[in-house]
């Protein structure tokens, strides 16, 4: 199976890099998809127009009013969002956000979902399949027939506190100005409970070991707990990537996975911390 990503477009970082040359290593076929040129993809790693998929007018849709300091990052993330759905009901692969570093191989069959639990009540968006049959799909495509693309899935502070805060201050808005997530772990979430598949989600662990700010023990070389060697463990989601594109420290897990994979990997730029 095909591992299916995006990026905009521009220079991938460093910590990206790292990501797709461990789908590599563990001898995926990669597609990545973008809109505006990329610089500097690994070798090996395909390159496609995202508009095959998804059109990028959407992106205008995608802006928030409400909120403009979320710009222009918030069209980018909800965008992936969109399509990374989109890109499964056309069964091109599974999805893996770009921040997604791979131990080891990931136990996926086609013909059933995969994802994890993020936190507890909350369905991971970082990787991601459903079957093309799967009635999630269409459900959640739904949206992209709603002219403002507004979700139907939104719980009671979304659907109805939020619109009427910002009508009662006389603020205009857009549905991402109603959550950052509405169309990536709040969706995923909300209709995996609604389609009874949450038995099919694999534990926290598998993929989102540390959160928030633990997530930070990525860069620290003080971290006596090899992730990378726990069985129940395949991949790690890199949630805080501050200190990314800062050299990494000797003996931390970046440093080591940096190691591991530097065969893959073009030359690197690294800002001073």
């Amino acid at each position: 199976m095909k591992v299916v990503t995006f990026w905009h477009g521009g220079r991938l970082k460093n910590l990206n890099l790292l990501c797709l040359a461990s789908w590599l290593e563990q001898g995926y076929e990669v597609d990545l998809y973008h809109l505006d040129t990329l610089e500097n993809a690994p070798e090996g790693v395909n390159l496609k127009n995202a508009e095959q998929v998804l059109s990028r007018d959407l992106m205008a849709k995608l802006e928030p009013i409400a909120n403009p300091a979320r710009m222009p990052w918030q069209p980018i993330v909800s965008y992936s969002d969109l399509f990374r759905i989109k890109m499964l009901s056309m069964g091109l692969g599974i999805w893996m956000d770009t921040d997604m570093l791979l131990f080891k191989p990931i136990p996926v069959d086609a013909q059933k979902p995969f994802y994890a639990w993020d936190e507890p009540g909350c369905i991971g968006a970082s990787i991601f399949y459903l079957p093309i049959d799967n009635l999630f799909l269409h459900d959640f495509l739904k949206v992209l027939n709603e002219p403002n693309l507004m979700p139907h899935w939104l719980g009671f502070k979304r659907r109805v506190l939020k619109p009427i805060m910002y009508k009662l201050r006389g603020k205009k808005y857009s549905p991402v100005d109603l959550g950052i997530t509405i169309y990536g772990n709040d969706a995923f979430t909300r209709l995996v409970k609604k389609h009874d598949m949450t038995t099919a989600a694999l534990p926290q662990q598998s993929f989102y070991y540390w959160l928030g700010k633990e997530t930070l023990r990525f860069y620290e070389p003080s971290e006596t707990l090899h992730l990378e060697n726990l069985d129940n463990v395949y991949g790690f989601h890199v949630h805080r990537k501050g200190p990314a594109d800062a050299k990494p420290q000797k003996g931390c897990l970046y440093d080591r996975m940096l190691a591991k994979h530097a065969h893959r990997l073009p030359k690197l730029a690294w800002v001073s911390p």
